[in-house]
């Protein structure tokens, strides 16, 4: 224990993670405020669920088919200028959005080419603050320092999420916006005031080898990212149980509301009561997360995750058992919420860990470019089919295959006991 204290102390001894643990916190604090503040301001220009549904698909769209790209494009740039110039670029784009708003000038159709700008921004912050972060954070304290950015994260959106309601009745949705835009500033000028180590970028000899031009250099650059992953054993399978969690996740997401109405016979408030759980959840899997992987290896740390996620999951079709009584629904849903997080917290933050450990510095702009576009086509590729399963078998049933999925992925996992550590960083370590 005395050990796990002295390595807490010299991560938060080390003026460089305070300052990126606090722009993290700042941003994720921001954006939770204004995603309820966007989700408003469309339905009240529009009072449409239809383009609820296209600024959702465009808030995926530019990650999935952008951000390899830009993970390509960033691996022989400056990390640090990346991340702060697309900070300032979302803050200036942001800033034309909310005058935009407040001169009564927005449609839906600006909205969409607005959150579409915005996101492909984004696209390239991602793959750049992954790469600077590893630069950053020591490999030795990579597992603390990411489950503690973890709760801080989890804490702000906890927060965000809490006061935006109040901040927008109050205040207005440009305030609410307006808080964002100075996320981005704030976040932008700590990031700044990193003291980095000089990077030393191997692409960079492997760029003049292919003197073609420019265009031939970015595609042999993204070339060997994609070739990265796919021959990377561990690499590939945390892409692939990634994008498997979101798959499992995207029904519980999607169907919320149906959910508590179909299945639990209750109205929003239920939503509110059991996403507060959820955020509990997320922090204490995230908290204890360091202890876990003391412990357990990775493989089975995830294992464990998915026992704790399958019985989540179950709980939600089981609601109709007790459909209508309210201390019985409060209290499934609410664990059924709780567990949830505590399984995801576990099983994401083992694979982030594991990626920023595992993957080689001057493949990681690319790497995580090509894990974080992976992942998240999985959520409006599967937001289409659970749309069209539901239509025809219903919530309670569509739970039930949620369920059974959920279960069906934990065997797999258990059977085949993937590869979730690199030989070489074993060997390392031994």
């Amino acid at each position: 224990m005395e050990n796990k204290k002295s390595i807490y102390k010299e991560i938060f001894r080390e003026e460089k993670y305070i300052k990126l643990l606090l722009a993290n916190f700042i941003d994720r604090f921001g954006d939770s405020v204004d995603a309820i503040a966007f989700t408003w301001i469309i339905y009240q220009i529009t009072g449409s669920a239809a383009w609820s549904a296209l600024v959702f698909a465009l808030n995926y769209l530019p990650n999935v088919l952008v951000q390899p790209l830009a993970g390509a494009l960033i691996e022989k740039l400056d990390k640090k200028k990346v991340v702060v110039t697309t900070y300032f670029l979302r803050a200036a784009i942001l800033s034309s959005f909310i005058l935009i708003y407040k001169l009564g000038m927005a449609t839906p159709i600006i909205f969409a080419i607005f959150t579409l700008a915005i996101t492909t921004v984004e696209s390239f912050n991602l793959p750049a603050s992954t790469a600077f972060s590893a630069q950053t954070i020591e490999k030795e304290h990579m597992t603390n320092a990411m489950s503690i950015n973890t709760i801080f994260s989890k804490a702000a959106t906890l927060v965000g999420t809490g006061i935006a309601g109040v901040i927008i009745t109050v205040f207005g949705a440009d305030f609410a916006m307006t808080i964002d835009l100075s996320s981005y500033l704030i976040s932008a000028v700590l990031i700044a005031l990193i003291k980095e180590k000089k990077e030393v970028s191997p692409t960079t000899d492997k760029a003049q080898k292919h003197s073609q031009g420019a265009i031939q250099e970015f595609i042999v650059i993204l070339k060997d990212g994609f070739q990265y992953v796919l021959k990377t054993k561990a690499v590939k399978n945390f892409c692939v149980l990634c994008v498997a969690l979101n798959f499992m996740l995207v029904p519980l997401d999607a169907l919320q509301a149906p959910i508590a109405g179909d299945i639990f016979g209750m109205g929003s408030e239920l939503l509110s009561f059991a996403g507060v759980l959820s955020s509990i959840g997320g922090i204490i899997g995230a908290a204890i997360l360091p202890y876990v992987l003391r412990k357990l290896t990775p493989l089975w740390t995830t294992i464990s995750g998915m026992v704790v996620l399958t019985i989540g999951v179950a709980l939600v079709p089981l609601g109709k058992l007790v459909s209508g009584n309210e201390i019985y629904c409060y209290a499934m849903l609410g664990t059924s919420f709780f567990l949830m997080l505590v399984a995801v917290s576990l099983i994401g933050g083992t694979l982030s860990i594991q990626f920023m450990k595992s993957v080689e510095t001057e493949y990681m702009a690319r790497a995580s470019a090509v894990f974080n576009a992976s992942a998240t086509a999985a959520m409006p590729i599967g937001s289409l089919l659970v749309s069209a399963l539901v239509a025809k078998v219903g919530t309670l049933n569509m739970m039930i295959v949620c369920t059974a999925f959920v279960f069906a992925v934990l065997v797999a996992v258990s059977i085949t006991k993937p590869d979730l550590e690199i030989k070489e960083n074993l060997d390392e370590a031994a």
